[in-house]
């Protein structure tokens, strides 16, 4: 199940997210698929800053952690997807285009392209290196 626009299945929260409309079996709705990956580069950002999660193994561990996930299994689809190796430190924009399409193929078969996720990180200027 996919909840509306949330190709990453960002749980939901008490996060007031630009374009939520509301949740659905425990996660978030979007109005647009573009509010969905704004929301996902917002929480990517909130991982490097606050948790220091700056490798591909860092960053899946806390987002599909062990005890709900075959989290091993999601990292190596994610550097399959990425060609990084899972302890590589991630260093610009493009590293996190890569890896937003590998988590939204991982997390609900979308298919979404680097130029798009790029285009959001521009459009509302989100930083995460």
């Amino acid at each position: 199940m996919i909840a509306k626009n949330n190709i990453f299945n960002i749980r939901a929260s008490k996060t007031n997210w630009v374009g939520k409309t509301g949740a659905r079996r425990g996660f978030v709705e979007f109005d647009t698929e573009e509010h969905g990956i704004r929301a996902w580069l917002v929480l990517m950002r909130t991982y490097r800053r606050r948790y220091g999660c700056t490798t591909i193994r860092q960053i899946v561990t806390r987002f599909a952690p062990p005890t709900e996930n075959a989290t091993e299994r999601y990292i190596q689809f994610v550097c399959g997807q990425t060609l990084l190796t899972p302890d590589t430190t991630l260093t610009c924009r493009l590293d996190y285009c890569f890896l937003a399409v590998a988590m939204a193929r991982m997390e609900t078969g979308t298919w979404i392209e680097a130029t798009a996720v790029l285009e959001v990180m521009k459009k509302y200027d989100i930083e995460i290196i």
